[in-house]
């Protein structure tokens, strides 16, 4: 039987839209407990249905993308019914919080190195679905740690991991527009780096597309404001 002494939800770190995120311990463990909130608006037993999905859904990436040798936080325990997931708390600081005390050499490493980490995300199949510099810890040695994969999908479309790179790029130049071009520069390079060692580099495909999605894009805003 478990002691209630042994799991210990102390601290409430953020509060998000599906999901909060409290600090605590887990067997002597610090550990970080994401629970998915409830819906009012959603039938009762279907909300519960659809947040032990998520929840079992989310934890079974992470352990997936950790046995693939990615940075992820180490899963400890998915626990559907409270729609909890608890996983290794990773001492460090979101890159967002992170960027203005960084010199430019210190940024260019880190991006390549995220750049590297999605790749191998996406040799293996993996969409993240939600790459914002709020879902990349860094560590204080500079090691690159991918968040929050509640948007997580199985893929191994070109499309579907050139949208993963373009929704990314998006967000440095509304959120770093300063540090866009070399930052995704740095990213690019990475990424491109760690493709090369797989058995089929897709990566000039993949970045290529990111210009085609754009298009895609502008088009649809002009047909929009041209018809609205």
């Amino acid at each position: 039987m478990r002691s209630s002494t042994s799991i210990i939800r102390k601290k409430l770190l953020r509060k998000g839209a599906e999901a909060n995120l409290y600090q605590g311990y887990w067997f002597g463990k610090k550990v970080i407990f994401k629970h998915r909130i409830e819906k009012a608006y959603r039938e009762k037993t279907l909300d519960l249905n659809i947040r032990a999905m998520r929840t079992l859904n989310e934890g079974k990436a992470l352990i997936k993308v950790k046995e693939e040798g990615i940075n992820v936080p180490q899963v400890y325990e998915i626990d559907m019914k409270s729609a909890l997931i608890i996983m290794k708390y990773i001492e460090g600081q979101r890159l967002k919080d992170l960027m203005t005390n960084l010199i430019n050499s210190q940024k260019i490493q880190i991006f390549y190195d995220i750049g590297r980490q999605v790749a191998r995300l996406h040799i293996n199949g993996h969409i993240h679905g939600d790459i914002t510099t709020s879902n990349l810890l860094i560590t204080d040695d500079n090691q690159v740690f991918l968040i929050d994969f509640g948007l997580h999908e199985y893929s191994d479309t070109i499309e579907d991991k050139s949208v993963d790179l373009h929704l990314f790029k998006r967000v440095l130049i509304s959120t770093h527009g300063s540090d866009f071009k070399s930052c995704f520069h740095a990213f690019l390079e990475g990424y491109k780096s760690e493709y090369k060692l797989s058995e089929k580099d897709e990566s000039k495909i993949i970045i290529k597309n990111i210009s085609a999605i754009e298009r895609r894009g502008r088009y649809v805003k002009r047909d929009k404001k041209e018809h609205g």
